[in-house]
């Protein structure tokens, strides 16, 4: 069984070599550049597979009176990384129904 990682690892390989193929005369650091392009679509990939395999709790405890926190809403937001890549964050902020403190959980 393949992962979304192989699968990307496999197209980054395959993208490497047509590269190559089309710059057989390319220095050292042509060929360095090339895969650091990869290597920035690679991380963006595994930094989003990971966060969509996340459990995150979506009724934490509040770290300051320790209340089980309610959910209040949802916020999107994308952050680009090196090479500008993307990668999306979605998360629910809560509240704590006690003390009002408020927070986006990790993940």
């Amino acid at each position: 069984m393949t992962t979304p990682s192989d699968d990307l690892m496999d197209r980054v390989r395959r993208e490497l070599a047509s590269w190559q193929a089309t710059h057989p005369d390319a220095t050292f650091a042509e060929i360095e550049t090339a895969v650091e392009d990869q290597i920035e679509r690679v991380r963006a990939a595994l930094l989003q597979e990971h966060l969509e395999s996340l459990h995150v709790e979506e009724r934490p405890r509040c770290p300051e009176c320790g209340t089980t926190m309610v959910p209040r809403s949802r916020s999107a937001r994308t952050v680009i990384l090196a090479g500008d890549e993307p990668v999306r964050l979605d998360r629910t902020y809560v509240v704590c129904p006690a003390c009002g403190t408020g927070l986006f959980p990790p993940g």
